[in-house]
């Protein structure tokens, strides 16, 4: 990673009005050829700057289709500029307004050790196994992702990802006998009961104990292999929160993201990705009652939104990711700044050695389409 360059003392000392008329003076000076993109956790003060916005899949597609856009700043955590960096054309400068703001999911799981462990499990088991890679990872392991013939993923289209990887080549599928889901656990196994299967369909890959932790007979029954990693947000949500929120709101619904421990998820009324969270709500009749299990800068935006309908976060205490709000209005002004000056700061730059095998991976994840609806519970 490049090392971040230190933000001037003026930036912070700025007010928020001045921050923003700057901000839209930038934004207009650089029409036409910058493109700013926002997650949908980033804090109201950003989206309102942002020209698009969205969950990881629509992001990725968005950065892949500004053919036009010279600078393309993505206010969101670092594996999303990366993804963007790989999808967009060399000439075109991708910016992060804050390198520090990582993701600590995606850092739970390391390219080496990845490797290690899925050469390891082929040979112990002689089965043909297919990584699947949520988006939410480093370039590198998007890379061996592609190289291994798999494809990555996001929350709105794992489900289809999944059943593509164990379709039959004859049908367009990778023929897999086992899916290795890196390296959000929850999401792998929240999605592989969606699919109708089981505990003893999935096993924990470990990468800290022998073995992974699995034992043969695991391994040999398990078709999904999911690797020990997590979004410590969504790890906030508790099978009490749902417990409690029900009985304080009677008739309320209660939907949460897969990447909640499967618990919770068997509590909820729906587990979705954040646009099928988006969509349920919007969709839903006025005066209904939502709980949702997501960040909080997104469920503040829905009550917001539709002040008709009651929409609360699943707990009393806010879930916030802390890599999201490292952008702020002062590091993003500071990027405009210097790209109107000519000058490019915090670039997110992928090695064209990497970036060739992340691609595939991407590009098949782009390719098969989301799912729109949430999982609904029986």
């Amino acid at each position: 990673m490049t090392p971040q360059e230190q933000l001037p003392d003026e930036y912070n000392r700025m007010t928020r009005g001045d921050l923003h008329q700057r901000i839209a003076r930038r934004k207009d000076e650089l029409a036409g050829n910058l493109c700013i993109l926002g997650h949908h956790y980033q804090c109201d003060d950003v989206i309102a700057f942002a020209d698009f916005t969205g969950d990881s899949l629509k992001l990725s597609q968005l950065a892949a289709a500004q053919t036009d856009a010279g600078y393309i700043v993505f206010c969101g955590v670092h594996f999303m500029a990366e993804s963007a960096d790989i999808l967009t054309a060399k000439e075109q400068v991708v910016c992060l307004p804050n390198l520090q703001a990582g993701c600590a999911m995606a850092d739970m799981a390391d390219a080496t050790d990845v490797a290690a462990a899925l050469d390891e499990l082929r040979a112990r088991s002689g089965a043909k196994i297919v990584p699947i890679t949520y988006v939410n990872s480093s370039a590198t392991i998007k890379a061996l992702t592609g190289e291994f013939h798999g494809a990555c993923c996001t929350s709105s289209n794992v489900r289809n990802v999944f059943e593509w990887a164990l379709g039959g080549a004859e049908a367009g599928g990778a023929g897999a006998d086992k899916i290795f889901c890196i390296p959000d656990e929850h999401l792998g196994r929240n999605t592989a009961f969606a699919m109708g299967r089981g505990e003893a369909d999935c096993a924990v890959y470990d990468p800290a104990l022998p073995g992974g932790g699995i034992s043969d007979h695991a391994l040999d029954r398990a078709t999904f292999l999911l690797w020990k990693g997590h979004c410590y947000v969504h790890q906030l949500f508790r099978p009490e929160h749902v417990l409690a929120v029900v009985k304080k709101h009677p008739g309320i619904t209660v939907i949460v993201h897969p990447e909640c421990p499967r618990a919770v998820v068997e509590l909820a009324d729906a587990a979705g990705s954040t646009e099928q969270i988006i969509r349920a709500v919007a969709t839903a009749a006025p005066g209904s009652k939502w709980a949702v299990g997501t960040e909080s800068n997104l469920v503040n935006r829905l009550a917001k939104r539709h002040g008709d309908r009651f929409v609360r976060t699943l707990s009393d205490a806010p879930a916030a990711c802390a890599q999201m709000a490292r952008i702020d209005l002062p590091h993003l002004l500071w990027v405009l700044d210097n790209l109107a000056h000519g000058r490019v700061v915090n670039r997110i730059t992928v090695p064209r050695a990497v970036a060739t095998d992340a691609r595939v991976a991407l590009k098949r994840m782009i390719d098969i389409k989301a799912v729109a609806d949430p999982t609904i519970n029986p």
